[in-house]
């Protein structure tokens, strides 16, 4: 039913394809958060309404980094449900304000394989808060926007996300020696 509303044919194609291939990978994440069937599939039917929406910066050959944004559409979309469910605000985990400028950038040091390596475990660290919405920023190419948009949360939150995980990352690169400005 969903595909139905798409006009495109290549497009529709596309997300058939999306679909059938990490549907089970994204009914099991949103079960793991709801533990319930049935909003597990409103999950990812919901996700998918998302995705559809930003379908043109989708690489369908790039399957590892189609996945990961997959998964974190729809493990935000699962978390947001249940936090609503449980009349709960999505920010209210989130730690005290954090001032930092937003022009110490981690990804902008020249890396040798090594350091990169360090670099990717560091980011697989972080809270997935914080990852998502570095993932979706710098690695995906969306803009804060698009990312509030995505994950149902508003701009100075992913901003503040943003601006976290950057501080995080760098205070972890910064006890490894490794300087950037």
């Amino acid at each position: 039913m969903l595909f139905l509303a798409i006009e495109d044919s290549k497009e529709r194609m596309k997300v058939e394809k999306l679909y059938y291939s990490n549907r089970k990978l994204m009914y099991k994440v949103a079960y793991d958060i709801l533990g319930n069937k049935q909003q597990a599939e409103d999950a990812v039917h919901e996700s998918f309404v998302r995705i559809i929406k930003n379908l043109h910066k989708i690489d369908i050959e790039n399957c590892s980094q189609t996945r990961n944004y997959l998964v974190i559409i729809c493990r935000n979309v699962a978390i947001n449900m249940y936090n609503k469910s449980r009349n709960i605000k999505s920010n209210e985990y989130e730690p005290d304000s954090i001032s930092y400028s937003e022009k110490s950038n981690p990804l902008d040091i020249v890396l040798n394989n090594e350091t990169m390596e360090g670099l990717i475990y560091m980011i697989t660290e972080l809270k997935p808060i914080y990852r998502d919405v570095f993932l979706l920023r710098y690695s995906h190419g969306f803009s804060r926007e698009e990312i509030a948009q995505q994950l149902g949360i508003n701009v100075e939150t992913v901003k503040k996300r943003i601006t976290r995980a950057k501080k995080i990352l760098a205070e972890k690169l910064e006890k490894e020696g490794i300087r950037y400005e």
